[in-house]
């Protein structure tokens, strides 16, 4: 299953060569889990941060990702109750960031 099959659109100012591309998760909203896909240009290590509305950071996930599409599962229990959330990723390429939205 790739990116492309779950109808995201990449960030537009992370799109040219030799960055990253961050897509929506899917399914936003979500209940139980959700896929957070992303593109690197090379293989990396990334951070994936989750802030609340406040600021605060509620969940935080590394990890070592190889070129092309990826994708980490952020389930249920990596949040701490229903509501919005900013999910940034950060890698050597750059960062992009998106909103989500848990039920």
């Amino acid at each position: 299953m790739t990116a492309a099959q779950f109808q995201t659109q990449p960030l537009p100012s992370k799109t040219a060569e030799g960055s990253v591309e961050l897509f929506q998760n899917s399914p936003n909203p979500f209940i139980e889990m959700t896929l957070l896909w992303f593109r690197l240009p090379a293989a990396a290590i990334i951070f994936l941060r989750i802030f609340d509305t406040a600021g605060h950071e509620v969940s935080a996930k590394t990890g070592t990702y190889q070129h092309g599409e990826n994708h980490i599962v952020l389930h249920r229990a990596d949040l701490r109750e229903p509501g919005f959330y900013t999910c940034r990723l950060e890698t050597p390429f750059g960062t992009a960031s998106r909103k989500l939205m848990m039920y």
